[in-house]
């Protein structure tokens, strides 16, 4: 069982010392120290995205998620977070692009079925490996689940993308009404949002990760 890996992005300002982060998921404290910047000066909305701090779970934490990040020291503006351990695609998009006019060919079809496996195209659709061994597939019919299974290669540790933070019940130091928080209020902004919290906040959330979601 392996861990996946979080970055976490934004920028922080301490006027002396380092601010300092206690993040907590599901109960569990996941980071406690100082981050990895703390001399970044806001200029209006935060924009910077230095890597301020890294965590890991176990690979199989998915779910709503109880999530409390609580600074001390100075600002912390909270930018997106990456994560690895993602599907990798098995046939790259130059070899898709190369061979677009001649995708239906049975030396393709042929050649798509042994790189991507009966496992992973028949999860997608039943018989689907064997009608590409015969040459019978089409791009129409087809093409989705071919796409599909083609993008579900193996997980890769090194490989990060920026997660889809989708966040509700948010408040800081209790106060879901709170003015770093108040002005998203569509699942998009909410994920996307930077919260800008001082010396003494605490940001709340809870957290439905699905780690094979799209980012917003």
């Amino acid at each position: 069982m392996a861990n996946r890996t979080f970055k976490v992005y934004g920028q922080a300002y301490a006027a002396s010392g380092d601010v300092s982060v206690v993040m907590t998921v599901g109960g569990t404290e996941v980071f406690n120290g100082a981050v990895n910047d703390s001399s970044t000066v806001r200029d209006g909305q935060p924009t910077v995205e230095n890597h301020l701090w890294t965590y890991t779970m176990d690979e199989n934490t998915t779910g709503d998620l109880a999530v409390s990040i609580a600074v001390t020291g100075g600002e912390l503006c909270l930018g997106p977070t990456h994560d690895n351990l993602h599907y990798t695609q098995i046939i790259p998009e130059s070899w898709i692009a190369e061979n677009s006019a001649t995708i239906e060919s049975a030396e393709n079809q042929t050649y798509m079925a042994t790189q991507i496996g009966q496992t992973l195209l028949d999860a997608e659709q039943a018989g689907l490996y064997d009608k590409l061994v015969a040459g019978t597939a089409s791009n129409d019919a087809d093409g989705e689940d071919i796409k599909r299974a083609n993008a579900k290669g193996p997980r890769s540790a090194d490989t990060f993308v920026p997660i889809n933070d989708v966040r509700t019940n948010l408040a800081v130091t209790g106060t879901p009404d709170a003015p770093q928080i108040s002005e998203a209020t569509t699942s998009k902004e909410k994920a996307d949002w930077w919260p800008v919290l001082q010396d003494g906040d605490t940001l709340t959330y809870t957290w439905t990760y699905d780690p094979d979601a799209d980012a917003f």
